[in-house]
């Protein structure tokens, strides 16, 4: 594996390329892993990688081609080749999950830590299941301070295989509606498998916003996870001129948060929460 890797960090060292599994995303300089799954087969499209002028292409395919690297098995290769990624990352990874707003909420996490001076990666887009988790992975800042991603699940112990995968330290959960209920049995089950995400084995701590049953979700979850109340928080907001304020108590202490953006201010107190523990 720590072979493989040198050739793929030696790639993208010197091309500043991204790893992709989809040859509609591949720019030139690309490396490119073929990945099969029940719908369709990444080894299919090798020919099209190298006519997009691909720096590297692992494929399941025995070929002449020069570009090419023959891997026994391409979706073994892509777990093992994540969990070596992750083991060597010094970092923190934060998760974020909900029923909604998780892509703008870990937008705003990057960005907010970026602008405190963090070195910060971030998930690829909205691509929040087990592919797009690896996919991101795979394409991670070694060096960055912080990680940030997006999970998002359909049906039950879909969160269980994405935690076993990255093992977040920090997690967070926006909020949970009844109405994305989709592949669950019933509300509970829904939010019984969100909260799944607080079983990472490197969890420091995990935040939920109870805009549901709090006694019930205490039920469920350890004593690393916190309870905030989003909307207790958006009735603190003011605007002081051109600012938005916004006070919070924790651990006896009380906290003032301004920004430019209202959305910027229970974004900020929230990953506050994460740091102040």
């Amino acid at each position: 594996m720590q072979k493989i890797y040198k050739i793929i960090n030696k790639f993208k060292s010197k091309y500043n390329c991204n790893i992709v599994f989809d040859t509609r995303l591949l720019k030139e300089n690309d490396i490119f892993i073929a990945l099969k799954t029940t719908n369709n087969n990444g080894n299919l499209y090798y020919t099209d990688a190298i006519k997009k002028k691909a720096s590297l292409i692992l494929v399941n395919l025995k070929t002449k081609h020069p570009k090419t690297v023959y891997i026994k098995n391409t979706n073994l290769f892509i777990k093992n080749f994540c969990k070596f990624i992750l083991d060597s990352y010094k970092g923190k990874i934060i998760a974020v999950t909900g029923s909604v707003g998780k892509t703008t909420f870990k937008e705003n996490i990057y960005h907010i830590l970026r602008n405190n001076n963090f070195n910060t990666y971030r998930s690829y887009k909205n691509y929040n299941n087990i592919q797009g988790l690896q996919f991101s992975i795979m394409n991670m800042n070694l060096s960055s301070n912080y990680s940030v991603f997006e999970l998002g699940i359909n049906s039950s112990n879909e969160m269980t295989n994405l935690i076993k995968i990255l093992q977040p330290h920090y997690c967070l959960v926006t909020g949970i509606e009844n109405s994305h209920i989709g592949n669950f049995r019933n509300f509970n089950h829904l939010i019984e498998n969100k909260l799944k995400i607080f079983k990472s084995k490197r969890l420091i701590l995990g935040l939920v916003n109870y805009n549901y049953d709090p006694l019930y979700v205490k039920s469920k979850i350890s004593s690393k996870v916190e309870l905030v109340n989003v909307d207790y928080l958006k009735k603190n907001i003011y605007k002081n001129k051109k600012k938005f304020l916004i006070e919070f108590k924790y651990n006896k202490k009380t906290y003032l948060i301004n920004s430019s953006r209202g959305d910027f201010c229970i974004n900020i107190a929230i990953i506050s929460f994460l740091f102040l523990k």
